[in-house]
């Protein structure tokens, strides 16, 4: 077992460690995760919270570092260190798993894509504000983005292709 999932922070025992973007403390009860390390010992990390409710901890198939979100903020981990390799977004609110053990993070204007060895990268901007119903079919992802443009606050489909890259349709380059 790599961590667990707290239902809050303990209440005796070492201090946790506050785990933000740009390493301030942070007192506030965000997402309280145990870290069990490779020699046996085991450390409380506080992550600080993004914007949504999407809270999960995903192991990547070729590596060791864990994907943690809290409330919408990814971290990326190694169990046995204390400071993040990685800290993005604040607004994640949906994960698709690949069949290939990619993630696709969905936040309000794009797409991310957590590779399974931890490598991350973000689709150009596909909506204004605003994603909904998003499928993955292969490597295919489809889905609305919202156009406030007009004044039928229309929803205007897209589709991305991860191995390629390429973007066609949505909102925001109409």
């Amino acid at each position: 077992i790599k961590y667990e999932i707290l239902e809050g922070l303990p209440t005796y025992g070492p201090m946790y460690i506050s785990i933000t973007e740009n390493n301030n403390a942070f007192y506030s009860e965000g997402f309280p995760v145990r870290f069990y390390k490779s020699d046996g010992t085991n450390w409380v990390a506080n992550f600080e919270p993004g914007w949504t409710d999407l809270k999960n901890i995903y192991e990547l198939n070729d590596t060791s570092i864990l994907l943690v979100i809290a409330c919408g903020r990814c971290y990326l981990m190694n169990p046995d260190e204390t400071k993040p390799i990685s800290v993005f977004g604040m607004g994640f609110s949906k994960v698709i798993n690949t069949q290939d053990g990619r993630l696709v993070l969905q936040d309000q204007t794009d797409l991310t894509i957590i590779e399974t060895n931890g490598n991350h990268w973000h689709t150009e901007r596909i909506s204004w504000d605003g994603l909904k119903d998003l499928k993955l079919e292969n490597d295919i992802v489809t889905g609305l983005s919202f156009d406030p443009m007009d004044n039928n606050d229309d929803w205007i489909s897209f589709t991305y292709h991860i191995d390629a890259k390429l973007l066609t349709g949505g909102s925001y380059h109409r």
